[in-house]
């Protein structure tokens, strides 16, 4: 066993590192189950049961699976759903129906635009039966978990390798990332296509939950316009301002992915301010298009050293 290991899981590449060896097995293994319960591209998977099932209706689900989505729900009603994991119908509408590798940089061809539209005024889509890990689903729109399911199996494994004996650590699903323990040197990918082999800014860092979202990276063509993952959970329209890449520093890697995509949602020149105002504890890196860089001051918390 080594101390480092690097596996593909959840349609990215999953890197960790710790103070003794890791069993990589035992770490594919989680991954696997994990994927099997929250993950919309497996049709068998306990998300896709869910999303199959009728409104209404007593449902009981996996304890994981209940745990991830209330979280989700929880982040929906602190952004005021500007984050919606209701957003799976849409995403499919968009193409997004198999993982990004599959339909990275193709057009997608859809004669029937009617299921775009979409407006939310839903105050509560779900509701949670916690004695017996029940749902009652309110509204038919299909759940997608992606990047804070992402988020929250780093949050879970560093956890996991914490209790093992971990002394130090870092785990890093696709820019998800959470390190304790030891300062380590992490660097955030440009954001231009053309340089995703260079850093465009490097940090040290030694305890705490970092996430970078972009605009560029997983888009794609949908009847020749171009449309990424990123989607307003207010109206299901893809992210278009002039903040190309977003990093949020926070406490927990679910939060750090959740609000990385809402910034990327603002402008460059509202972005900052809005995290403030209803994360105050988080910091942030925000990257304009012509390149400019905003930082907040609550960076400062999270980290020893930055080289830009």
């Amino acid at each position: 066993m080594s101390n480092y290991i690097r596996i593909h899981a959840m349609d990215t590449e999953v890197e960790m590192e710790g103070s003794d060896p890791i069993d990589i097995n035992k770490i594919r293994a989680w991954f696997e189950q994990f994927e099997k319960i929250c993950s919309r591209f497996l049709p068998d998977s306990e998300l896709s049961y869910l999303n199959k099932q009728p409104i209404n209706t007593v449902i009981q689900i996996e304890s994981t699976l209940y745990e991830v989505l209330k979280l989700a729900l929880d982040y929906a009603y602190k952004t005021e759903f500007l984050f919606n994991p209701f957003l799976g119908s849409v995403l499919k509408d968009y193409g997004y129906n198999k993982t990004f590798r599959d339909i990275q940089g193709k057009n997608i061809v859809n004669f029937d635009s009617e299921p775009m539209k979409f407006a939310w005024d839903v105050h509560e889509p779900i509701v949670f039966l916690s004695r017996m890990n029940g749902v009652i689903k309110k509204v038919k729109h299909e759940i997608d978990l992606g990047g804070i399911a992402k988020g929250f199996s780093v949050d879970k494994l560093a956890t996991i390798l914490k209790k093992s004996g971990q002394n130090n650590g870092i785990v890093n699903a696709g820019g998800d990332l959470y390190v304790w323990g030891k300062e380590r040197t992490i660097g955030i990918q440009h954001p231009n296509p053309k340089y995703f082999d260079k850093d465009i800014i490097q940090f040290n860092m030694r305890n705490g939950a970092v996430a970078t979202s972009n605009r560029l990276y997983r888009s794609w063509y949908l009847n020749g316009e171009p449309v990424n993952h990123i989607l307003n959970g207010k109206n299901g329209l893809s992210t278009d301002t002039d903040v190309v890449q977003a990093t949020v520093f926070s406490s927990s890697t679910a939060e750090a992915d959740v609000l990385a995509k809402i910034l990327c949602m603002h402008s460059f020149d509202t972005s900052v301010q809005w995290l403030s105002e209803h994360f105050p504890l988080a910091g942030c890196i925000v990257i304009h298009q012509n390149g400019k860089v905003a930082i907040n001051n609550k960076v400062k918390n999270y980290i020893t050293r930055i080289v830009m």
